[in-house]
């Protein structure tokens, strides 16, 4: 089953500019169909850290880079609109805080809520634990990678 529904929105523009017809648009939304299993802890962490770039997003965050731009160029496989999704969870999860300066052009900085930084142990710990584990883990996934394709 799936987690995640496509939801297609369609929407028509009857532009008083160009009068020889109507466009019609489409745009995608994600709608969850499944509920959150939310009855241990690690479910609660799995909902709020389950995305590719969050964990990193945290721990740059922490490091300093706060400018979206400067979060681009540490994560650059990232697009800007992944990264832009993952930082508004994050948001709404209250891991980060997202300040918007009233300046031309606009200036954006994110920074960890007190809640956010008491995940950054955590997210240390699994740091160290993967460095520990760094050739075995690229081995099995290297593997793995090599199986699928």
């Amino acid at each position: 089953m799936y987690k995640y529904g496509i939801t297609i929105h369609i929407g028509i523009n009857y532009s008083p500019i160009v009068q020889i017809g109507t466009y019609a648009y489409f745009y995608i939304m994600y709608e969850r169909k499944i509920i959150p299993n939310l009855n241990c802890g690690l479910d609660l962490i799995g909902e709020v850290l389950y995305g590719k770039w969050k964990i990193r997003l945290l721990w740059f965050i922490n490091q300093g880079h706060k400018r979206p731009s400067e979060l681009q160029r540490k994560i650059p496989d990232a697009t800007r609109r992944v990264l832009n999704i993952q930082l508004k969870e994050l948001e709404d999860h209250e891991l980060i805080t997202k300040k918007i300066y009233p300046v031309v052009p606009p200036k954006v900085e994110y920074s960890l809520t007190e809640f956010g930084e008491s995940l950054i142990p955590v997210v240390a710990a699994l740091g160290q634990w993967g460095d520990q584990h760094e050739d075995r883990l690229r081995k099995v996934i290297l593997k793995r990678i090599g199986e699928n394709a």
